[in-house]
């Protein structure tokens, strides 16, 4: 195994993909345990992924997966398990006969509800750590290189 230099081990921990990932990481297990303050103490981190992108309306599990960036076959696993914790029903697709829908049920509205309230209460958290202004500018920088880059 080679060495590799003092300066590329530093530039991995602090490259911007990192710090991404760290804040996207940090973001979500804060969510997920306030969720479970809340009383959804079996919803875990790997279920944010298909709660965050289900759409109110329901999805197919293909959209879902597609949003994710995740196989079809993980997502299906994720929407069978919180379906057997209540928080998602599969309802036939009209558009598609060979599929089904993901909607929330009333305990997965409940779920969405509590995560909206979270995410303010983290955003007065980050404001705290950050400064209001930092916070408003960060989310801007972050909105403008979204725009700038989805394709």
């Amino acid at each position: 195994m080679s060495e590799f230099s003092h300066d590329l081990l530093a530039l991995r921990e602090t490259n911007i993909g990192r710090l991404f990932q760290y804040a996207a990481k940090t973001y979500s297990e804060r969510a997920v345990a306030l969720l479970h303050n809340y009383g959804f103490s079996d919803i875990t981190l790997s279920h944010t992924q298909l709660i965050s992108n289900l759409s109110t309306t329901g999805d197919s599990i293909t959209s879902l997966a597609e949003k994710a960036g995740m196989t079809k076959q993980a997502m299906g696993q994720l929407a069978n398990e919180l379906q057997s914790k209540g928080y998602v029903k599969k309802v036939p697709n009209e558009q598609d006969k060979r599929s089904s829908m993901v909607q929330f049920t009333q305990r997965g509205e409940e779920a969405l509800t509590a995560a909206y309230k979270i995410k303010l209460q983290i955003d007065v958290e980050y404001a705290k750590l950050l400064g209001v202004d930092n916070l408003k500018n960060l989310r801007k920088l972050l909105e403008k290189l979204q725009q700038e880059t989805q394709s």
